[in-house]
């Protein structure tokens, strides 16, 4: 098994878990499992969680106290609010679903990245592009 699909795994058993276990009734987190398809708005936000508590968006170093005023940023003025979260191996599953946390509140979707998923897109030579496997009738009717 590869050891960096392990904490991906862990990962969505746990917010599985949380969800299925909140004594109030909840919505959950807005959470996807991201995959391959056709290209689209290619203006792709990528938010990586790191051992240390580094984060990193669009490859770029993030105040984790500066997040959710930074995604408000960017998605200020774009009719689809989804951003791609991926955990390296060595982060806490607590660590994540903080993220994950201050993500939803300013997205309206927070798409998983699996390992498997980011090695198949580096080596895609069909013009295949990450999809954050929206709802249809969010696409077809975005909220803004």
């Amino acid at each position: 098994m590869n050891s960096m699909a392990t904490p991906l795994r862990a990962l969505l058993f746990g917010l599985t878990a949380f969800v299925a276990g909140c004594s109030h009734p909840s919505t959950g987190l807005a959470v996807r499992i991201a995959g391959l398809g056709r290209c689209g708005d290619v203006r792709n936000v990528v938010l990586e969680v790191l051992p240390g508590g580094i984060l990193k968006l669009d490859s770029k170093n993030q105040k984790r106290d500066e997040l959710g005023q930074r995604l408000q940023d960017i998605f200020r003025t774009r009719a689809y609010r989804y951003v791609f979260v991926t955990g390296d191996p060595d982060t806490s599953f607590g660590e994540v679903a903080e993220v994950i946390d201050t993500a939803s509140k300013q997205v309206d979707f927070v798409a998983i990245l699996t390992p498997a998923l980011i090695k198949r897109a580096a080596y895609q030579e069909d013009g295949a592009c990450l999809d954050p496997n929206l709802p249809a009738d969010y696409i077809a009717h975005p909220p803004r």
